[in-house]
């Protein structure tokens, strides 16, 4: 199964928890995963580190109502108001959680510990003073982009035989097509920003494994046209992501 990334979870949950839609420790289990247990540093009013479960009952206490998820990239910092050690932060990590009316953000920082294939993590949320996230487009315009990025970048990869060189790239397309169940989102979500999440985790999954392997690529030509096809739909991928991950903050 496709899991979101860490900060998309914990802007889904949390928004459902401060909305009264979840528990808490659900937030946390639900973030948490297969990690070790997530402490967080820098918390409001805390002298030392916390648990994560302490450092969202300090942010709601300061004023948040939401959890935004922002997944920016090099050259690309969307979802994010600044300011500028936030940003580069956020941009290291590929994600961060924008806390909305208080203002804080969280950057994961995960270690990895563990030989290959027996592998933990540990992460520690690191709050961050943040400015307010800028308005981002709504659920169904960035949908709308990631279906056409995908039918742009189709014959492309189509090509190039993609799933020939990552079985794992072959199963990812599978479940799309086959609108297979993805790490879900809390209930009170709508049902197009599930099936958005769920499409959109699987299409950024099955560009970063292209993206991190030029293997298949048997031409320095074949590889460049991998990589412009894919770029504008890993850039969709993460854009209708983070949309479905904040819709019930929109609402």
């Amino acid at each position: 199964m496709v899991t979101l990334p860490r900060s998309a979870r914990l802007a889904a949950w949390g928004t459902a928890w401060l909305r009264n839609e979840a528990g808490l420790d659900d937030v946390v289990d639900r973030v948490r995963a297969d990690d070790e247990p997530h402490d967080a540093v820098d918390v409001p009013g805390a002298a030392t580190a916390t648990g994560l479960s302490e450092a969202l009952l300090a942010l709601r206490d300061a004023g948040a109502t939401a959890f935004l998820v922002a997944l920016p990239a090099p050259g690309d910092p969307s979802g994010l108001g600044g300011p500028a050690d936030l940003n580069g932060d956020a941009v290291d990590a590929g994600e961060a959680v924008i806390a909305d009316g208080a203002p804080y953000a969280l950057v994961p920082d995960v270690r990895t510990f563990g030989p290959p294939g027996d592998q933990g993590h540990m992460v520690t949320w690191m709050v961050r003073q943040a400015q307010p996230a800028p308005a981002a487009p709504p659920l169904a315009d960035t949908d709308k982009e990631l279906t056409a990025a995908l039918l742009a970048a189709g014959s492309i990869l189509t090509d190039l035989d993609v799933p020939s060189w990552r079985p794992e790239v072959e199963a990812l397309l599978a479940d799309i097509r086959t609108n297979r169940e993805s790490d879900p989102l809390p209930r009170a979500f709508p049902p197009q920003a599930q099936a958005v999440a769920a499409r959109a985790a699987r299409l950024l999954a099955v560009v970063r494994f292209a993206l991190g392997d030029d293997g298949g690529a048997v031409t320095t030509s074949e590889a460049t046209s991998r990589r412009s096809a894919l770029t504008p739909l890993e850039r969709a991928s993460r854009s209708a992501l983070a949309a479905a991950c904040n819709a019930l903050a929109a609402r």
